[in-house]
């Protein structure tokens, strides 16, 4: 499905839907207006030519016809819209992870793509994960294409048990230029009072550091999502 909305836009199959549904009503308007006045002119007895009856049902079933056809296209226009809207992910960094030694030391180059900047950390544990902070809209601003606002803030190193996680030395390091952002701030506070935000909170995601992999950093409706890549076999 995903496949499908990304090669075919519904908002075009929307417009295709309502221009085809605002014709046919149109259409039948004018039919009706037609028999209206042939029945007006019987009732005054004056001559008028018959439409015929085989004729109107003819035209009477092209008309509920054509705008059935595109009914269906605006429905399947809006169903499309609907799914796209909410199962969208957003491509937003490319995370490579890459093991120094037979320790728990790992490279992690972190590459955003807007703006495109490329920074490298070293961390220690044997996952990475990275923080941030996300804007949810309502959902008919997110039915209405309106993407959720997002910001990366920190990227650490994590260990799987908990009791190595408080004794070993955290590697954290901050993303965002200003961490202490006013604007953050008053979100998180009073985002939940303001018109159109459905919520403001934290995400994280994480993932294992052994082996030399290449992961995709995707926002979506309800947060951080990590996917790897595919490797391409050597030719």
């Amino acid at each position: 499905m995903q496949e499908i909305t990304r090669f075919m836009d519904p908002t075009y199959i929307v417009y295709a839907g309502a221009s085809g549904v605002f014709l046919g009503f149109l259409f039948l308007l004018f039919f009706l207006y037609h028999r209206i006045r042939w029945l007006l002119g019987l009732a005054s007895r004056r001559k008028t030519v018959s439409p015929g009856l085989i004729a109107s049902l003819r035209n009477l079933v092209g008309i509920l016809l054509w705008t059935s056809v595109f009914g269906m296209c605006l429905f399947l226009g809006f169903f499309l819209r609907s799914y796209h809207a909410f199962t969208y992910e957003r491509p937003v960094s490319e995370i490579i992870c890459e093991p120094l030694d037979a320790g728990k030391t790992s490279r992690i180059t972190l590459i955003q793509f807007s703006p495109r900047v490329s920074r490298q950390f070293l961390i220690r544990g044997d996952q990475w994960m990275i923080e941030g902070d996300i804007l949810k809209w309502d959902n008919w601003l997110r039915f209405l294409g309106l993407d959720t606002r997002y910001r990366l803030t920190r990227l650490r190193g994590r260990y799987i048990l908990t009791e190595q996680e408080a004794r070993e030395q955290p590697t954290v390091y901050p993303l965002a230029r200003d961490e202490n952002d006013p604007l953050w701030r008053y979100l998180y506070e009073y985002g939940d009072r303001m018109p159109f935000v459905s919520t403001v909170y934290g995400s994280a995601a994480f993932q294992l550091t052994g082996g030399r992999k290449s992961y995709l950093l995707y926002v979506s409706s309800s947060g951080f999502v990590v996917r790897q890549k595919p490797t391409r076999p050597a030719t």
